[in-house]
């Protein structure tokens, strides 16, 4: 008798389906950004003539797990919502030369290299294609930041924790 490989549930309940990835009705990303290294990204912050919003623009792309701290003037874009508000995104961001996207590890396939895929290719259809050559996924994710500057109020801002609901 074989056994099966099929989850089962008790009589007269359904079966859960394996719920899809978030990201599998949309589109793979065409670009793969390069990364940008914590201790780069630190650099560009720390330069009085770097401002945020018109030189440099970061953009955090967690959602629920955006907690704990982030890097000092980021934005929070959830990757969840990205791709089907781009042309907006696109409209209020692209006279930036310069977009670091991050997750929480930025890890091949993750939200930050997905996101930043996604807005690189929309550079291109755009017709800015040498702008899509700036922009970057943070080596190592806000893990990576925190774990070097963390402790840096001037690098990083720390979130309230949240209250249990």
């Amino acid at each position: 008798m074989e056994s099966s490989t099929q989850p089962t549930a008790p009589p007269g309940e359904a079966v859960a389906k394996p719920a899809a990835l978030w990201h599998s009705i949309f589109p793979t990303p065409l670009n793969t950004p390069q990364t940008i290294t914590p201790e780069d990204l630190a650099t560009l912050l720390r330069d009085d003539s770097v401002a945020i919003g018109r030189d440099l623009l970061i953009i955090d792309v967690r959602r629920t797990d955006f907690e704990g701290a982030c890097i000092r003037g980021a934005i929070n874009l959830p990757a969840h919502s990205f791709y089907q508000t781009l042309a907006s995104i696109f409209a209020t961001i692209s006279h930036v030369p310069k977009v670091v996207f991050h997750c929480n590890s930025c890890k091949p396939g993750g939200r930050g290299p997905r996101t930043a895929g996604w807005y690189a290719d929309e550079l291109k259809r755009q017709g800015k294609g040498d702008q899509a050559e700036n922009v970057f996924v943070l080596q190592g994710g806000v893990k990576g930041w925190i774990s070097t500057y963390g402790e840096d109020d001037g690098l990083t801002t720390k979130l309230p924790a949240l209250a249990p609901s």
